[in-house]
């Protein structure tokens, strides 16, 4: 798996093969089966889709690594509303990980939203792998969830100095990332069979994750 990584914006022409990537990558990583390639086909018809910040790892004609975003908001215990840039899905194919290419994908997204006047990037993810790569726990600026709620895989990453300093309050992602899941079986056959399994160790990972919400 040799040969030089290219980032660019996707195009519609990327669709499925980034849909591929992105299954593959989760592929009985939080549960049997994966539904982020399903997703992503979703996400893509909401207004809240940022295209522009759409990029794919590419390696020739091989789409190996792909991040989607969507606008979110922040909505400040001081009664503020504050637009800021939800990452995800973020896949890369098994064979190309631990080679930087989700870094990669990330600092250019991060360079593009910086760009554009956002204020920040928000994800739901592991902080054993996203606090090497800028990001800190929402907790740190007083950022719950939606349900107010603390939670150590909320994670955020400022795109300018103190660009989060006096944000605390209540973060809200797009109603885009609300997907049925009753279209996801029917989705997934459209793609080569693939067995599901149970009880990997980043499903059980994920469980414990789910245990660090707590109230504030």
């Amino acid at each position: 798996m040799n040969g030089k990584i290219a980032l660019r914006t996707e195009l519609s022409s990327d669709y499925r093969a980034t849909e591929n990537t992105v299954r593959e990558a989760f592929w009985n990583v939080y549960a049997p089966g994966a539904a982020e390639h399903y997703l992503l086909h979703c996400l893509r018809k909401s207004p809240d889709y940022m295209p522009r910040l759409a990029t794919v790892a590419v390696c020739g004609d091989t789409v190996v690594g792909a991040i989607a975003c969507a606008a979110g908001s922040i909505r400040t215990d001081a009664g503020r509303t504050l637009g800021v840039v939800t990452v995800g899905p973020l896949g890369v194919l098994p064979d190309w990980q631990r080679r930087g290419i989700g870094r990669m994908l990330l600092d250019r997204t991060a360079a593009l939203a910086a760009m554009q006047g956002h204020p920040a990037l928000v994800l739901c993810g592991d902080p054993a792998y996203y606090s090497h790569r800028g990001f800190v726990s929402a907790e740190t600026y007083g950022i719950r969830t939606a349900d107010d709620m603390f939670f150590d895989a909320l994670q955020l990453r400022e795109l300018s100095p103190g660009a989060l300093k006096g944000c605390a309050g209540t973060y809200h992602e797009s109603p885009g990332y609300a997907f049925d899941e009753s279209g996801v079986a029917a989705f997934d056959a459209s793609f080569p069979p693939k067995l599901k399994v149970e009880g990997t160790p980043t499903q059980l990972r994920f469980k414990q994750m789910l245990t660090t919400m707590r109230p504030r």
